[in-house]
């Protein structure tokens, strides 16, 4: 009797569960049309990159496990396709949404739409979403995505970790050609050895002349992508003690 009472009770708060995590869950629409502009994007050099809606950088997006997520991406362009992935989401059961073209998707031609349309009920983490045609993401193309877990941890965090503040640092090479030059001289016979383009600058949230301030005695999470095309970067601040606490969404400790 008594095992059949707890199995009853454990139906019963997973049933409920499950009900306040559907109650719960948000939809998230975007609506984004790709374009072409000209911009300073390292404070050297101008030249055309892509943008969302006539603006630059892209969005960044923000939700909580189980949401949803709408994105009605419109191929803004003349004369190329596009395409839209989000890196490093399961996409279990929603494999069509994935984004590569010509695997999962037939790509976007110019003047089309398409809508990408799926929850995320298993991912918790940092990641990141970006055009996943001809390397657009080198030229603009990208954006973070944090997912925040739906689960909370010491009574108001969704993050297994005390911290007081939290900061996105992307960080990516920039070129002053773009994208579809840069891979034809990598892939180019004359190139043998596969030896990957210099950069010309090196660029953190979209800038050259990042500053942010902080605070004496205050814990802070920080954010760490790579959007980059071609090179891997070491990131460290002088002086100061940090543990990894993640890891492409595992939880990992480390201390550096």
């Amino acid at each position: 009797m008594l095992l059949q009472s707890w199995v009853l009770f454990s139906i019963i708060t997973f049933f409920s569960s499950s009900i306040i995590s559907k109650v719960h869950a948000a939809t998230h629409v975007y609506n984004w049309t790709t374009g072409l502009g000209d911009y300073n994007v390292d404070g050297t050099d101008t030249r055309p990159i892509i943008t969302c809606n006539g603006e630059f950088p892209w969005p960044d997006v923000r939700v909580t496990k189980g949401d949803r997520i709408i994105v009605y991406l419109t191929n803004g362009f003349s004369d190329r396709n596009t395409s839209l992935h989000f890196h490093g989401l399961f996409q279990n059961g929603t494999s069509l949404m994935d984004g590569p073209e010509m695997v999962n998707q037939c790509p976007i031609a110019p003047n089309d739409t398409m809508i990408y349309n799926f929850t995320v009920p298993n991912n918790v983490g940092t990641y990141w979403y970006h055009s996943h045609t001809q390397g657009q993401y080198m030229d603009g193309m990208r954006g973070v995505v944090i997912i925040d877990d739906n689960e909370t941890y010491n009574g108001n965090s969704s993050y297994p970790y005390e911290y007081d503040e939290e900061m996105t640092l992307s960080i990516s090479e920039w070129y002053h050609s773009n994208a579809y030059d840069l891979t034809a001289t990598f892939l180019n016979l004359n190139n043998p050895t596969g030896a990957e383009p210099i950069p010309q600058n090196l660029i953190i949230n979209n800038t050259m002349n990042l500053t942010w301030n902080v605070e004496p005695d205050t814990t802070y999470l920080l954010r760490i992508v790579n959007i980059g095309g071609f090179v891997s970067q070491y990131f460290w601040i002088e002086d100061h003690e940090m543990q990894v606490v993640e890891v492409d969404e595992l939880c990992h400790h480390a201390e550096v």
